[in-house]
């Protein structure tokens, strides 16, 4: 009885639309006419007393990041690196979550839902694998994640292709799998210009002002087509979605990742910003971050230049949600721009340079600029090519960190320099 007060009282904070909306994803209808407070208590006792019917209703993710905090225990906190999206889990408030560290997402599970679910998590999975809806799933996410945006029959056609083709022609088997799964709830946008209904990437954040820059490209005409393995590749590793490691510019990012001292969950959440951040380059400077923060792994300004190059390569060979799963260098759309400089001594010609951002300086160090001698004597230590804004000592803790990857320099290249 103490779950379900608790609980109760959590889910009376949503409002009643919300409620209906959890009702839905969780597989138990509430009808409108019903008063909130009622709402509440059935998704109350619906939720802490049938876990093995609603937990069938979970994404994947939700399942395998919820046996992990299963496994942790009651009120252990999970750090993660931050998500493109929210789990259902935390959008409903089964875990409880914590944002208010910059550089970490905290999820938990509380004692009462720990208890409810705990016996229940792992058949769950088992389930889902045995049941084939895992595996939609992930094709699903993959031709989201690949187009970004696209009308929802033509998404529907390329399930039930796929469907048909491993499975037969008999559409009633698809028919549970899709309604057990929130993604189609979770992902679908209708059109405000009233073009009709679309399928939308998990990752994107402005919806409205998503689709209104999708409309400036309107000239390409055509959807690039992809394969099923395309879109199992696509939609595979959530939350952290990545797609073309396997081509000559994923692996040579990944080679570069690697040296730069990223592995396990840390290079997959790299690999995914950097997927992520090309989408649209013009929007987000943050595509090099990867590189900027490990800059003191590397030797020289040559080599540095190579590792940007590489970034560069991988983002414009990618396809591009704005392009209708097209690259930039199919289009000659949204490129990466790289422009030769002149060379140096001993360097060859067309030698391509990054500009580092100039240093930013607080106003309560702005007199260093002109009173202090010890800066000039400072700078002309510096090894030859040395990334100059990477190194300098006086950015005050609040500034913007003059790698340009917009975290403060207390949470960036200060946090380990006194």
């Amino acid at each position: 009885m103490e779950d379900r007060r608790n609980l109760y009282e959590l889910l009376q904070e949503f409002r009643k639309p919300d409620l209906a909306d959890i009702g839905s994803i969780f597989g138990r209808e509430l009808p409108a006419r019903m008063r909130k407070a009622e709402m509440a208590r059935e998704l109350a006792v619906y939720l802490t007393g049938s876990p093995a019917e609603w937990l069938d209703f979970m994404l994947e993710r939700d399942l395998m990041l919820l046996s992990r905090l299963v496994d942790m225990g009651p009120g252990q906190r999970l750090r993660l690196n931050y998500p493109d999206y929210p789990t259902v889990l935390e959008m409903t408030g089964i875990v409880d979550w914590d944002d208010s560290d910059e550089d970490f997402h905290q999820v938990w599970l509380g004692e009462e839902m720990w208890r409810v679910v705990r016996p229940h998590v792992a058949r769950a999975i088992r389930r889902g694998r045995d049941s084939g809806r895992f595996t939609l799933e992930r094709l699903m996410f993959g031709y989201a994640n690949l187009y970004g945006i696209m009308p929802y029959d033509m998404f529907l056609d390329r399930v039930i292709d796929y469907f048909e083709r491993t499975f037969g022609p008999d559409l009633q088997l698809l028919v549970p799998l899709l309604h057990r799964n929130p993604f189609l709830k979770l992902c679908r946008y209708t059109a405000p210009d009233g073009s009709g209904a679309y399928l939308l990437a998990p990752g994107v954040e402005d919806v409205d002002a998503f689709f209104d820059k999708f409309q400036n490209y309107k000239d390409i005409k055509e959807f690039r087509s992809f394969t099923d393995e395309d879109a199992f590749a696509a939609g595979a590793g959530a939350p952290y979605f990545t797609f073309g490691l396997d081509t000559p510019q994923g692996k040579a990012l990944v080679e570069l990742l690697l040296r730069l001292g990223y592995e396990g969950d840390d290079l997959a959440w790299e690999e995914h910003e950097i997927w992520m951040c090309a989408q649209d380059p013009d929007e987000n400077p943050a595509l090099f971050d990867s590189v900027v923060r490990r800059s003191d792994r590397i030797a020289s300004q040559t080599e540095y230049d190579r590792a940007m190059e590489i970034i560069a390569a991988y983002a414009n060979a990618m396809p591009k949600w704005l392009l209708k799963g097209h690259s930039a260098d199919e289009t000659g759309l949204l490129l990466v721009a790289v422009e030769p400089v002149a060379a140096t001594d001993g360097e060859e010609d067309g030698a391509m340079h990054w500009e580092m951002p100039h240093p930013t300086i607080s106003e309560g160090y702005s007199d260093l600029i002109e009173t202090n001698p010890r800066l000039d004597a400072l700078i002309s230590m510096m090894p030859e090519g040395f990334p100059f804004g990477m190194a300098i000592p006086h950015v005050a803790e609040d500034d913007p960190c003059p790698c340009g990857s917009g975290l403060k320099y207390g949470h960036c290249h200060g946090r380990n320099k006194s």
